[in-house]
């Protein structure tokens, strides 16, 4: 299976006042414009690198390391 098949999707369209942005939420038929509030979670470390994702978003935040998807070509 190709990742994005199933699901709600998002995509950031604009940062707004601190602490909040714009997004893109899609889904089958669906598409909404959302304004959600940033992921208040850092990163381990010296430089606490912050996520770029919104809050409450599934999966692991931006910082930390990928795991390698197939290819949806193959």
């Amino acid at each position: 299976m190709c990742a994005h098949e199933d699901g709600e999707h998002y995509g950031l369209l604009d940062d707004l006042e601190y602490g909040t942005a714009l997004w893109f939420r899609w889904g089958g038929a669906h598409v909404d414009l959302v304004v959600l509030p940033d992921c208040p979670v850092t990163g381990p470390g010296p430089d606490r690198e912050g996520c770029c994702l919104f809050a409450d978003h599934s999966e692991q935040h931006t910082w930390e390391d990928t795991v390698e998807e197939a290819s949806c070509t193959s």
